[in-house]
This record gives C-alpha cells, structure tokens and sequence, in this order.
C-alpha cells in the first residue's frame, strides 16, 4: 500500500509541514537546515537541503487549496532571489529554488524555471529532475566552499 504524503500532510500545521519536509529530504541522504537566515538583506529560507554539491532552497507552501499562476510567479519570484544569495555564499556549487507545496498546482515548472514540486511528488522530482523536458533554474557558484555547516 502506497503511503500518501499529501492526506498525512493536510493534518499538519505549516510548522509541521515545514519538519515534515526536512524529513523526507533527509530520507534521501540531504543534509538539512530549516529557518537557514541571510542578512543585508534579511531573507529567511524555509529549508535548505544539500547533497554532492546540489543545494536545493526549498519554500514550503502549505496552502489549503490551490493558488492562480500570477501569485505563483511572484512567490517563485522572491524564492529565485533567496536561491541566488545563497549560491553567492559559494557553498555549493549548484543551489536550485523550489516551491514545496501541499497540493498538485498543475503548474510544474514555471516560465522562468523555478519548479513547483507537490509533496506527493518529491520523490520523482529528486530522481529525475536533471532529465526534465522543461530547463530547471540552477545557480552555480564561481567559487565553491565545502564543509561549512555541521552535520546534525
């Protein structure tokens, strides 16, 4: 029997969405951090996962029903400035935005890139989006540090 991750994610708060999330990228050996803060300016990211050298900054939307693709886009819009700030800390080499969210919005990828991944659905994103049909935005960094966070 297949587990549904979004009939067991519309019980959670979005705080509980957002741990949820964490989780299931850590059951893909990402390293996590949740509430990963910036300055100058202050941006907050609500998960940043990592692993070999792929960054994916992810915006956990729990929304209760869907949205239209203008307030997407505008949303994919500040998400695309976090992922570039943290591409220029240079400590991955490769750090791709997401939306995270609690339904199917039938939008996939949006116009500029960024793609809208369901819950349900990250699984068959993290396998395969480096063989989608649609260019997925990826910044790289020009100079790379590793080892910058701890492992928890």
């Amino acid at each position: 029997m297949a587990y549904d991750l979004e009939s067991a994610s519309v019980r959670l708060d979005w705080r509980e969405f957002e741990a949820f999330a964490e989780k299931l990228f850590c059951s893909f050996e990402f390293q996590t951090f949740r509430n990963y803060r910036l300055k100058k300016p202050r941006m907050e990211i609500d998960l940043l996962a990592w692993k070999s050298g792929l960054a994916v900054v992810a915006d956990c939307k729990h929304w209760k029903r869907t949205v239209g693709a203008a307030s997407m886009s505008r949303v994919a819009e500040r998400q695309a400035l976090r992922a570039q700030r943290v591409a220029e800390e240079g400590r991955f080499k490769k750090v791709m935005p997401i939306i995270l969210t609690l339904r199917d919005e039938s939008l996939f990828i949006l116009e500029n890139g960024l793609p809208i991944v369901p819950i349900s659905r990250v699984r068959d994103f993290l396998l395969n989006w480096d063989h989608s049909d649609h260019p997925v935005l990826v910044f790289e960094a020009e100079s790379c540090q590793s080892n910058l966070f701890a492992t928890r």
